[in-house]
């Protein structure tokens, strides 16, 4: 489907990352980078016992950026292709990298040690994405409601504050599944392969070939994280990821809901991050009277963990109910009634599995 010149820069993009990341994970000490080891064990969320680069984000960035010189027309000197291709490419692609970097900016400081109070952390989040947002004139335009949706579409500030804020639960939400090796990745795999899916269907071709760059990092990152992690994606490598599957799926979501594709298929796909970050908050603030903000170990994941006793496992078991979840959409995929009356029977399904878990968890 991509043309020739498609596959020969992603190959050679490919090439240079691995090469990149492998240099890091090597030379950490000589290229004075050890300042993002992620040595602190003493964290709620944290289950691993030795020292781990926390680098993932420093590579997501990096390859983007690469992967934007690589796809600029005219630039390097491979075969000639199609300009609207490349053009289309290049585009989401510089934009991508406007959000990344903006969002890279905040996120990096927790990576370098730098510890924000919670409140002005998220203030700070919702400020900068806001600021994405608007610039780049990425929104929600429909969500399957009459009277939201009318709201939406009649009033541009509210439509860009309710997606900042849908952005920023999917940060969070990301951010929260960085838990266990491999658990965000294989969830983004997932999650990116159905993207894929979709614009193939409906040739995007730009979007198309954007989200095959986004699969491709994250399986390159898998690599090095799965089962025995020698990087982590950190604070900034989570929401970068987190950033990308939002851009990608507000992008995607545009394109076909003209093809009824309905907007509750994308709240589907991202149900379980975006509930993770709504019933932890919830939980925390009415059931056990504390700071919503602060970081506990009582996550659906942390919490199956004890079930499990492995990272790995962990991280199989709960992607694969995902993966088995998602079938369904396969058929129904056009059915917005269907698609809307899923979503809760996941929500319940997630509440199930949750508070039996939490009947046997011991702290």
């Amino acid at each position: 489907m991509f043309e020739y010149l498609v596959y020969e820069r992603i190959f050679f993009l490919s090439v240079i990352i691995i090469l990149f990341t492998l240099l890091l994970i090597n030379n950490s000490k000589n290229l004075r980078i050890e300042i993002f080891l992620d040595n602190n064990f003493k964290k709620p969320q944290s289950f691993h016992t030795r020292s781990v680069l926390n680098i993932g984000g420093i590579i997501i960035l990096f390859y983007f950026i690469l992967a934007f010189f690589f796809f600029k027309p005219n630039i390097l000197p491979f075969k000639s292709v199609n300009f609207f291709v490349l053009d289309s490419i290049y585009s989401l692609l510089k934009d991508l990298i406007i959000g990344l970097t903006i969002v890279f900016s905040f996120s990096v400081l927790e990576d370098l040690k730098i510890n924000l109070n919670p409140i002005k952390r998220f203030l700070i989040q919702f400020i900068l994405i806001f600021l994405i947002v608007i610039t780049l004139d990425v929104k929600v335009y429909s969500i399957q409601f009459y009277t939201l949706d009318k709201l939406l579409n009649n009033n541009e500030i509210i439509s860009f504050i309710f997606t900042s804020l849908c952005i920023l639960f999917i940060l969070n939400g990301a951010n929260f599944l960085d838990g266990f090796n491999g658990l965000l990745a294989i969830h983004s795999i997932i999650i990116t392969f159905c993207i894929i899916v979709l614009n193939a269907i409906y040739q995007n071709i730009g979007l198309l070939v954007v989200s095959y760059l986004f699969l491709l990092i994250l399986s390159i990152f898998l690599f090095f994280n799965f089962p025995v992690a020698k990087i982590f994606l950190g604070n900034s490598g989570s929401n970068l990821v987190g950033f990308t599957i939002c851009f990608l799926i507000l992008k995607t979501s545009n394109l076909t809901q003209y093809h009824k594709v309905y907007p509750f298929f994308f709240a589907n796909l991202l149900y379980l991050i975006f509930f993770e970050v709504f019933f932890s908050f919830f939980r925390k603030l009415v059931y056990e009277k504390k700071n919503p903000f602060l970081p506990d170990k009582k996550h659906l994941h942390m919490l199956l963990f004890k079930k499990c006793k492995s990272h790995y496992k962990t991280s199989l078991t709960l992607n694969g109910f995902f993966l088995i979840s998602l079938l369904p959409l396969i058929m129904f995929y056009s059915l917005p009634g269907f698609l809307k009356i899923y979503f809760f029977i996941l929500i319940i399904l997630y509440l199930v599995f949750y508070f039996i878990l939490l009947r046997n968890y011991k702290d």
